[in-house]
Formats: C-alpha cells, sequence, structure tokens
C-alpha cells in the first residue's frame, strides 16, 4: 500500500497572530475610543455657548485606557473653575438649558459605530499581511 506524508509549513506565523489577534482588537479599540472622545470634546467645544470663553477652554479629553470591561475615554473638564457647566448644560430655575455636551456625544455616536464596525476588516487585512508575526 503507497504511504502519504503531508507537511504543512508556515502555520507558526498564523498561531502567532492568532493568538495576538486579542490584544490588536484592543488597540484597534482603544484607538476607536479615544477618536471618539477626541471628536466629542471637539463638537462640545463648537456648541457651548460662549461668554467668557473658560468653558470653551476646559473641555477637554482624554486618550482610552484599558480597564477590565475594555478601553474606556473620556470628556469632560480639565479645571474646577469651570464648574458651572451643569447650569448651562442643564439650566437653572431662571435659565434654560443650553445642553452642548450630550448633543455632542449623540452626534458622534453613529462616527463611534462605524469605527468599532470597521475592527474586523481592519484585523483581517492585518493578519492577512502578517502584521502580526
Amino acid at each position: 500500500m503507497a504511504s502519504v506524508t503531508l507537511t504543512l509549513t508556515g502555520m507558526e506565523p498564523l498561531q502567532r497572530a492568532l493568538k495576538s489577534a486579542p490584544e490588536a482588537v484592543n488597540e484597534l479599540a482603544a484607538d476607536a475610543v479615544t477618536k471618539t472622545a477626541f471628536a466629542t470634546a471637539q463638537r462640545a467645544r463648537a456648541l457651548v455657548p460662549v461668554r467668557t470663553g473658560a468653558l470653551k477652554r476646559a473641555i477637554d479629553s482624554a486618550p482610552a485606557r484599558k480597564t477590565k470591561d475594555g478601553p474606556t475615554g473620556r470628556v469632560g473638564l480639565n479645571t474646577r473653575d469651570a464648574f458651572y457647566w451643569k447650569f448651562v448644560e442643564f439650566g437653572t430655575v431662571h435659565h434654560p438649558a443650553r445642553p452642548f455636551f450630550r448633543p455632542a456625544a449623540e452626534a458622534e455616536s453613529t462616527e463611534y459605530v462605524a469605527r468599532i464596525r470597521a475592527i474586523g476588516p481592519q484585523l483581517e487585512r492585518d493578519l492577512a499581511t502578517s502584521r502580526f508575526t
């Protein structure tokens, strides 16, 4: 009876790539979160009502940081001097609300979803080009 021997070569790079794929997904997700946080801060600056400019200058974002639930972004204020942001955002008894954070976040939600959806194709491209080896 005839004997056939089959030898597969090149599997080691694929195995290494598949092992490092979760790290790559986390990196791509962190990038999406960072870009969205930055865009949300920019949009909030564009929407905030300006009287002195202090509140506008105080709006800031931070790069994504790793948490047990995945990357987390931050959009907020970089100083305590703009404590009155909540009165502008939500209004008071004497002044109507003039929201800027909430509309900025809502406007960026579609782009965020698009960035997260793009992770799959990006990961496929990286795997196909052996970026992980």
